[in-house]
Parts: C-alpha cells; structure tokens; sequence
C-alpha cells in the first residue's frame, strides 16, 4: 500500500517533468537532470517515482518538501503571468474603448455644399 505522501510527490513530480521538457526533440533523461538540477532531488529518484512507484511504500521527506516547493513556485510563477496578461490585456481593452469614443472629424466624408 503506497502512502498518500508517495502519490503526492508522484504528481508533483510528473507535472514538474512535463514542464522541464523543452520541445520535440528533447530528451526525458535531459529533462529529469534539469529538474534534478531546479530541485536538488537526485536522478535516481525522480526516476523511482516516475517508473517504480508501485515498488516504493513513503517518500523521503526532504524529496516531498524539494517536490512541494518547486511546484508551489511553478504554480505562482504560472499564476503571477496570467496576473500580468489579464492586467495588460484589461489595459489594452481601455485604451480600444477610449478610441472608440473619439468624435469624428466633422464633414469628414460628406459634402457639405447640398446641405
């Protein structure tokens, strides 16, 4: 029976590894040694938990509270640029509507001799 901390960090880790991913052509093992790398958790283990979980009963706490940490600050860094984008894109919609507002230049287009 595997512990409700080993299915955490399992998907900590998951999501954290489809992030560190960085295209086509990209390696899993490469992958992996970037979030090794971002985490401090060894290769070896972010291994384990993607392919031998079923073999593992706990997870090592300081791999949960590394795993814990790296996608809580994934997530803030995620939320924070979606903060940005709404607050520009709400920026950008003010200025169109101010725009839009503008009167038109009077005559502008029409002949003003058969009024």
């Amino acid at each position: 029976m595997t512990s409700m901390a080993l299915i955490e960090a399992k998907g900590w880790a998951d999501q954290l590894m489809d992030s560190a991913f960085r295209g086509r052509g990209d390696k899993e093992k490469s992958a992996r040694y970037r979030l090794s790398k971002k985490t401090g958790v060894p290769e070896s283990y972010l291994f384990r938990l993607q392919y031998k979980t079923a073999e593992m009963k706990d997870v090592a706490g300081s791999v949960y509270r590394a795993l814990m940490i790296a996608y809580d600050n994934a997530c803030r860094t995620n939320e924070d640029a979606a903060d940005k984008y709404r607050a520009q894109r709400l920026e950008l919609r003010g200025h169109h509507e101010t725009a839009d507002e503008k009167p038109a230049q009077a005559g502008l287009g029409m002949d003003s001799s058969n009024n």
